[in-house]
């Protein structure tokens, strides 16, 4: 009888310290191929102990580094669950340099959170051209996305190659992996940024 439950015991060793190496590592390598699927670079590196949480859709930290990433921009209309997968984890450390994103030039992107009742810290540094935004505008969106390149458009120069710059400072707030912007500080050529704010941050979390 005690040599059953020694046995059992070892096995159930075995397998903690199997998964402590395989679940963390397959879950990172999956992100790492989402992000970089239209090219660039990425390093995930996931926490959790013991890692058989993951399963059960919880983790301590996650942590993304990428460069020379391209996401598509997406409608953050309240339907998509984009969320879920960052929401998972207690903490992000997302930082993202020399991405684009639909027609934006996005020079850094972060998100940040330190604990499960905080929103997502996302800052934007990023630059636009009215050419780009021109042969973009009404060919790949419609909803609040779509509204805000359009306004922005026919706001500035058409075609022009100046850049216009794009600072952002959002609080993020996931409502069962839905984004809802709660907080937005900054817009473009004089249009508020909410959309935009969510509609990357809904792009880069819907790739982990």
């Amino acid at each position: 009888m005690r040599r059953a439950l020694l046995y059992a015991a070892a096995a159930i060793v075995v397998l903690l310290v199997a998964s402590q190496l395989a679940v963390p590592a397959y879950l990172e390598h999956r992100a790492e191929k989402r992000l970089t699927a239209k090219g660039g670079h990425a390093q995930v590196t996931i926490d959790a102990l013991p890692a058989v949480r993951l399963l059960f859709n919880d983790g301590s930290r996650i942590k993304v580094r990428g460069d020379g990433l391209h996401v598509d921009l997406l409608n953050a209309n309240g339907n998509s669950q984009v969320f879920g997968e960052l929401d998972r984890f207690n903490q992000a450390d997302v930082r993202l340099t020399r991405m684009s994103a639909g027609p934006f030039a996005v020079r850094q992107v972060t998100i940040a959170r330190h604990s499960t009742s905080d929103p997502y810290a996302l800052v934007i540094s990023a630059s636009v051209t009215a050419r780009a935004l021109s042969s973009y505008a009404g060919n790949e969106l419609a909803g609040p996305v779509g509204g805000l390149i359009g306004k922005i458009a026919s706001g500035v120069v058409p075609f022009s190659a100046e850049p216009i710059p794009v600072e952002v400072d959002a609080n993020i707030r996931s409502r069962d992996g839905r984004p809802e912007v709660e907080t937005v500080d900054g817009s473009v050529a004089g249009v508020s940024a909410g959309p935009l704010a969510a509609a990357i941050a809904a792009a880069i979390a819907d790739r982990l």
